[in-house]
């Protein structure tokens, strides 16, 4: 099934308040998507959180390499640049008042697991019914209610439970891209990086999980929805409220 038709089909079982996006995970060797948009068109450099919005709520095809980030957290957890010594991130951690002691930022960053420089050069993103590549993850943003089909969804032909592990203040973008390496899908719930610089609404989260399985997903989510569990979710409204005093003496008066 191709991507225009499942991205369809996500937008009306799900309804996302912004585009489900493609990423690509860039090697050395490949190149950006031709018409993907850089910071550098701007004169600016960014977070990559930032492009993730402008994929999302912009739905324009972007891409990200090295030298457009000046996000150093996301430089360093990303291996986008080398770090002098794995303890400079748990440094920071310390230095920006995350952690109590060193020893609980170095147990902080060593679950948070940075990648190895090298591990990618870049990254493109896109709206799925715009993709120019074949993505290797996929990500939709949305409520906690969203997030709670989409995983019944996808658990629909897994049986795997879903998991989320959050630090509360940022490198969401390394928790985004993870599953690539994991092979299991992931809740992130954007930290205070994310909403200060890229705009993330405070009921927004994510759901980000290898692009292999969007089929098996969207399929998921058709015969759980036939099966009654759906979105919006639907409040049960087949009672009868009880009246307030002020309400029953009004009825008494009414004929």
């Amino acid at each position: 099934m191709a991507l225009q038709e499942l991205s369809q089909k996500l937008d009306r079982l799900i309804r996302p308040q912004s585009f489900p996006i493609g990423i690509k995970i860039l090697p050395e060797s490949q190149a950006l998507p031709e018409k993907a948009t850089r910071p550098a068109r701007y004169n600016i450099q960014i977070s990559l959180c930032q492009w993730t919005t402008v994929a999302r709520r912009w739905g324009r095809v972007v891409g990200v390499l090295a030298e457009d980030v000046n996000c150093s957290p996301c430089l360093a957890g990303l291996g986008l640049k080398k770090m002098q010594d794995r303890s400079v991130l748990s440094d920071y951690f310390l230095e920006m008042g995350y952690f109590d002691t060193k020893e609980l930022a170095e147990r902080a960053m060593e679950a948070l697991d940075p990648l190895p420089p090298g591990a990618l050069a870049g990254v493109a993103m896109f709206p799925l019914d715009q993709a120019q590549m074949d993505p290797d993850l996929i990500v939709i943003y949305g409520t906690p209610a969203q997030m709670a089909r989409l995983a019944a969804g996808y658990v629909y032909h897994t049986g795997e439970l879903i998991a989320s592990n959050t630090t509360g203040f940022g490198l969401s973008c390394l928790s985004l891209v993870k599953p690539f390496w994991t092979g299991k899908a992931a809740f992130v719930h954007p930290g205070r990086g994310e909403r200060i610089l890229a705009g993330t609404d405070e009921t927004e989260m994510l759901f980000t999980f290898p692009a292999a399985n969007l089929a098996a997903l969207v399929d998921g989510l058709e015969k759980t929805h036939k099966k009654g569990s759906r979105y919006p979710i639907q409040s049960y409204m087949l009672y009868e409220p009880p009246q307030i005093p002020s309400v029953k003496a009004l009825a008494d008066k009414l004929t």
